[in-house]
């Protein structure tokens, strides 16, 4: 399903930060796609209740996540998010979305990769 081009992240930083332990690598994946699940949780209600601060914060907070993970694709979207006061809310609802979509298509890439950790 994912070849090494057709994959939205990179795991080379992750790799190298786990040292080749398998039980810190399972760690790191599982961590990550519970907070970045959360995190985009948090961000769309702070959209829906027009808290920009919020929205800042929380794609700021985001950021170093998608970095170590090697999504790149993002990172527009996740520079507009920081600074959603200068938008309109409909290009912010956009920009929220295409984060959801790459976001999901992250994880499921994960979990076909390592499905005994995603079980």
């Amino acid at each position: 399903m994912y070849g090494s081009t057709d994959k939205l992240y990179d795991l080379t930083t992750i790799y190298a930060i786990s040292d080749n332990n398998p039980q810190f690598l399972e760690k790191l994946l599982l961590i990550f796609a519970d907070n970045v699940n959360s995190d985009l949780q948090l961000l769309k209600q702070a959209a829906n209740a027009g808290d920009w601060h919020e929205v800042g914060q929380l794609a700021h907070k985001m950021k170093p996540s998608l970095n170590h993970f090697g999504v790149t694709s993002v990172k527009d979207v996740i520079l507009g998010l920081e600074h959603s006061e200068n938008y309109e809310y409909r290009h912010i609802t956009f920009l929220i979305s295409e984060l959801e979509r790459v976001i999901s298509e992250v994880l499921l890439g994960l979990k076909a990769e390592f499905p005994v950790i995603f079980n």
